[in-house]
């Protein structure tokens, strides 16, 4: 009876899990010909282990300068990644944007896009999503104000294409059963009071550096959430 053998980028990997376990966030690891050297195996298979890793947020890699242990918070798990299409789209109108100070939102964003007193305003952009040319969803979407150009202040449109970021990084979900609020419930074309489903998203970096946070409430006659896990 033969044992079929694990496969050597599979044992790399592994090692390498337990190697970066203890390192802090933006740590290098050795080069894949020092760990070719280190595995006794060739920079291919080595390169196939961090591919994976890289893909499973393990890792980042930066151009030019090497691959780094990524925050724990990236490592990925089975997501509802179809709510996310959204943030691609074009079939939407911006109803609101403006600069403000954290302090003056209604609630606590410091922990979200973990602000200090040094940089701690943020541009606010209102949104309405559609489908089908019907309200779906309303997105209030933050950037970190030193994130924000002035040009792209002037493409609004073009910054709120999230995607590039979301595939460069990842993104932290919760949801929240809550009332919709009274401003957006004429907008989706709901009663006042009625329960919808609202979906915070925190969009970070490779590094674990939080980039955008947005707060989404659907449409639950337009808009079905189904998450498998």
């Amino acid at each position: 009876m033969s044992i079929l053998a694990i496969p050597k980028y599979l044992e790399i990997k592994e090692q390498i899990i337990d190697e970066i376990k203890g390192k802090p966030v933006n740590s290098p690891i050795s080069s894949e010909r020092d760990l070719a050297i280190q595995f006794d195996a060739s920079r291919m298979t080595v390169r196939n282990s961090i591919n994976e890793l890289v893909e499973e947020g393990y890792l980042y890699r930066e151009k030019n300068k090497g691959t780094f242990v990524a925050d724990k918070k990236l490592i990925k798990k089975n997501t509802a990644t179809e709510i996310l299409q959204s943030y691609d789209s074009n079939d939407y109108s911006i109803i609101y944007f403006s600069f403000k100070n954290a302090e003056d939102l209604e609630f606590d964003i410091t922990p979200f896009l973990e602000l200090d007193e040094e940089d701690s305003r943020v541009l606010r952009i209102v949104r309405l999503n559609k489908t089908e040319g019907r309200p779906s969803s309303v997105e209030e979407v933050y950037f970190i104000k030193s994130f924000v150009s002035d040009e792209d202040v002037k493409n609004l449109r073009n910054l709120l294409n999230l995607n590039h970021l979301i595939v460069n990084g990842s993104v932290t979900q919760r949801f929240h059963p809550v009332i919709i609020p009274a401003q957006y419930a004429n907008l989706l074309k709901l009663k006042i009071n009625i329960p919808v489903i609202m979906i915070e998203s925190t969009i970070r970096s490779m590094n674990g550096k939080p980039l955008v946070y947005i707060r989404a409430y659907n449409n639950p006659f337009e808009k079905t959430i189904e998450i498998t896990s």
